[in-house]
């Protein structure tokens, strides 16, 4: 067994290995190639602000067995992330490898802790998959093979679990919070985002993120920059309406941010590209499901109804288009937005566990 460390992990050899993890996999879709580009560029905005190391095991033919991008992002500065991580199956003693390099090198870079699973912010994704391995993700969600935990729970890792909800968009219904609606938009105005101005809706985006997630666990501070740079790649797949924001007085006090179901344009193992864009725009095929990715509320305005109202004003756009609805992930111990989503009787989504190491 052999172990290689490189300045960064390249998108055609974590491409052509995914292919080996994934290979005959009817439900796995490519959601993290893009991204990577995005984390590893270094001409990127976000990139810049990191510290990498690429970390790959092999066998004595040189076949890949393990990889990871060991990351340590300036906004996180006591925590090493072991991202986008991938291995085949029955390697254990491959991964107990990698993690042994990983713990040495996030030592060396002076680490309190190891987390496993974040690939180098929460906007990029976060956890491996735990249930619902037979059917496809929906577009930003996390699809990894059932065996992954298993091998950080046996190597002493600490897990938190993530948890989500599917809601029917025929039976979906705020009848019974009307009066509480109407109080409430007499409290705050809802908008669609404007797209002639850009760069400055993702500034509005980005200081409403930093505000909203301050104490949120693994949250750390976002720049504009970095939020265009993301949204940049999908913006002839967004609307307008996908990103809505609540106004008090005429200032930005929350948003929410919403989009179809995107991976069901593509095949198993495909990507999101110039295909799914042709079809979405030019051809109008049709999408069942929709996701909303992120909602908040700066803390001045939290419990004031403006949660409610950014989410009657999504349904309202998205319920006669769609049939379901998947919210994105939530740590299970967040019991105030746990506490939100049951409101209306939803089916349990996919879950998803996170792992963390105590170095110290």
């Amino acid at each position: 067994m052999q172990i290689f460390c490189e300045d960064l992990l390249s998108v055609p050899v974590y491409k052509k290995f995914i292919a080996r993890v994934y290979q005959d996999n009817p439900f796995f879709r490519d959601s993290l190639s893009g991204i990577l580009d995005i984390v590893t560029n270094s001409k990127g905005t976000f990139a810049r602000r990191t510290r990498q190391t690429a970390i790959t095991v092999r066998n004595d033919k040189g076949e890949p067995l393990a990889l990871a991008l060991l990351l340590c992002a300036q906004g996180m500065p006591d925590t090493v992330q072991l991202s986008f991580f991938e291995a085949l199956p029955n390697a254990e003693k491959a991964v107990q490898t990698l993690i042994d390099k990983a713990i040495k090198i996030a030592r060396q870079w002076g680490a309190k802790n190891l987390l496993v699973s974040m690939n180098g912010h929460l906007n990029y994704g976060l956890g491996f998959l735990t249930d619902h391995f037979d059917a496809p993700p929906c577009f930003g969600s996390s699809y990894t093979p059932p065996y992954y935990p298993d091998y950080f729970l046996r190597l002493g890792f600490a897990e938190k679990r993530l948890v989500s909800y599917c809601y029917s968009a025929a039976t979906f219904s705020m009848q019974r919070e009307t009066l509480l609606l109407e109080r409430i938009k007499k409290l705050f105005s809802f908008r669609k985002a404007d797209f002639s101005r850009l760069e400055e809706e993702i500034s509005i985006y980005t200081d409403l993120n930093n505000q909203c997630f301050t104490d949120h666990p693994l949250y750390f501070h976002r720049h504009k920059d970095e939020d265009y740079e993301l949204f940049k790649p999908f913006r002839w797949f967004l609307r307008e309406e996908n990103l809505l924001i609540a106004e008090h007085g005429g200032i930005p006090v929350g948003f929410l941010l919403w989009y179809p179901d995107f991976n069901e344009l593509i095949g198993p193992g495909q990507e999101l590209g110039l295909t799914a864009l042709l079809k979405h725009k030019i051809f109008r095929r049709p999408i069942k499901r929709f996701k909303i990715a992120e909602i908040g509320v700066i803390p001045k305005f939290q419990g004031s109804g403006a949660i409610l109202g950014l989410l009657h004003a999504c349904f309202l756009l998205a319920k006669d288009r769609f049939q379901e609805c998947e919210s994105n992930w939530i740590f299970s111990e967040n019991l105030k937005s746990n506490n939100i989503c049951r409101r209306w009787d939803p089916k349990p989504g996919p879950t998803y566990s996170v792992f963390s190491l105590d170095l110290e």
